[in-house]
């Protein structure tokens, strides 16, 4: 129902737009009505400044919403429609009386007595058509200049002069804040135009009350007939951060340059970006030849050609590995020791990192690999020193864990720790020495002196070996929590007790196998 009623009443509404337009075809237009916006546009100028204007004439300039120098705000409003029209009050008094015909209709300058100027505007009889177009770009004027004002970017519009036309509320603002400007006078030029205006914005500061604070801008202009309008956007942030930005970039630049690590940083294309002083003194390579920003195989090459990589065994496939950490958006890693003929060891590894760089490190580890293999000698060294010797003997350590024993333990008990997958504790190996021994051992006390409990600080007790010869088992504590557990051959003659707090070890001898 309520759908054609809708239909009804836009049928009507066109066929009565119909009617109207075919009887304003069909007959003279009527002449309008004598209304007060029939009056003559007039405007009375003193000394520069508006200080009269009938009706219409005040209609029009507040719906300019122009501010500052009233000429030039004239100037905005008419310029267009009356190209003629001067540019300064004494300009259009020294051509005065002035005729100059417009779109619509004529404008007429005349002087009122000393330094007076009567603008007036003799309007042609416009028909329908006319009225209603007149209409429209009233009410897009109306709109736009609503829409500019409520822009938070400064706009304003200058002439070929460079006189401040017109100025949204955003730039009045600004004026405002920067200036010493007060409603009414002549609008300032905050802002310079670019010197070549379609070339893309420009980038101005304009300096605050204070002294010490700015205010950064983008500003773009585009050419209006024979005025200019511009734009500027705020970037206040932009500059802050760019900045930043560099400030941080120095500050890593600055601690980089006091890494003893070499860094190469290479962008996502792959070409060489930053590097720091430590590269060049642990690969000898030229730094014009780095600054020539080579890529991530070239700097190898580089590399390999200098000698400060070592030649690898299977070429072929050490470039495919490469090749495929120089491949834009791999997350393949490199990491690889290099033992150079000179004795030095260089760690290299390469690392993808998120914005699609690629950091390589070079590390001299020369001493932490030469302390590692001297570390490793010394354990090998103290190991065959506790082999060759003839006493079984096994140390725990503060948390129970067996962690060395020599070979006669092995024999005697016929394990091998070193293949076993799981950690052997004291628990383990106590359970061992009972199942391979016959009772009468207090295993109880052993088990406390091995684990750092009691009041004693050692253990001595003698062990009856299934099949085997007996054996004297000593526990001393050593530094640390640890505790070692020393094995004897049992002589013709019970145990020697030592004085307390004084426990004499048992000369070594042959072990029963």
């Amino acid at each position: 129902m309520g759908i054609d009623i809708l239909i009804a009443i836009a049928t009507g509404s066109l066929a009565a737009a119909g009617l109207c337009l075919l009887l304003l075809r069909g007959r003279a237009p009527a002449p309008l009505p004598q209304t007060v916006a029939d009056e003559p546009v007039t405007i009375l100028f003193e000394a520069g400044e508006i200080v009269d204007a009938s009706p219409p004439a005040r209609s029009l300039l507040e719906e300019s919403g122009s501010t500052g120098d009233d000429w030039a705000t004239l100037t905005a409003l008419l310029g267009r429609r009356f190209p003629d029209l001067p540019a300064t009050p004494e300009a259009a008094a020294a051509r005065a009386p002035l005729s100059l015909p417009g779109e619509g209709g004529q404008l007429s300058i005349e002087t009122a007595g000393a330094d007076a100027l009567r603008l007036s505007i003799e309007e042609h009889d416009p028909d329908p058509e006319e009225l209603h177009r007149m209409a429209l770009a009233r009410l897009e004027s109306r709109t736009m200049r609503a829409a500019a004002d409520l822009s938070p970017h400064p706009c304003w519009q200058i002439d070929d002069s460079g006189r401040v036309l017109w100025a949204n509320e955003a730039y009045l603002a600004l004026a405002r804040e920067t200036l010493t400007w007060a409603e009414g006078a002549a609008l300032p030029r905050l802002l310079e135009l670019p010197e070549a205006p379609d070339a893309g914005p420009h980038r101005v500061s304009l300096q605050l009350p204070d002294g010490a604070s700015l205010r950064w801008f983008d500003i773009r202009a585009r050419a209006l007939d024979s005025t200019w309008l511009g734009h500027a956007t705020n970037v206040d942030a932009v500059v802050h951060g760019e900045a930043a930005q560099r400030t941080f970039v120095q500050t890593l630049t600055k601690i980089f340059a006091q890494l003893s690590v070499g860094l190469a940083v290479f962008d996502r294309d792959r070409n060489l970006a930053l590097f720091n002083p430590a590269l060049l003194d642990l690969t000898g390579l030229a730094a014009e030849r780095l600054s020539a920003q080579p890529t991530l195989l070239g700097f190898f090459d580089m590399l390999r050609e200098a000698q400060v990589m070592p030649e690898p065994r299977d070429y072929a496939a050490w470039r495919a590995r490469m090749a495929d950490l120089a491949r834009p958006g791999s997350e393949a890693t490199y990491s690889d020791s290099w033992s150079l003929p000179s004795g030095l060891v260089y760690r290299v590894t390469g690392r993808p990192q998120p914005d699609g760089a690629v950091a390589v490190l070079i590390e001299d580890v020369t001493s932490e690999v030469s302390l590692t293999r001297r570390f490793r000698t010394d354990l090998e060294l103290g190991q065959a020193v506790l082999d060759s010797l003839d006493m079984p003997l096994a140390v725990f350590s503060a948390q129970g864990i067996l962690v060395l024993c020599n070979a006669p333990y092995r024999r005697l008990w016929g394990v091998d720790p070193d293949t076993s997958l799981r950690e052997t504790t004291r628990c383990d190996a106590i359970d061992q020495w009972q199942r391979e021994s016959l009772p009468g051992t207090d295993w109880e006390g052993l088990r406390a002196a091995l684990a750092g409990r009691g009041p004693a600080a050692h253990w001595q007790g003698r062990i009856l070996r299934r099949g085997g010869a007996p054996l004297d088992l000593r526990a001393l504590p050593l530094p640390g929590g640890a505790t070692l557990a020393l094995f004897g051959t049992v002589r013709d003659r019970p145990p020697q007790q030592a004085p307390a707090g004084h426990e004499a070890l048992p000369r070594p001898a042959a072990t029963a196998g």
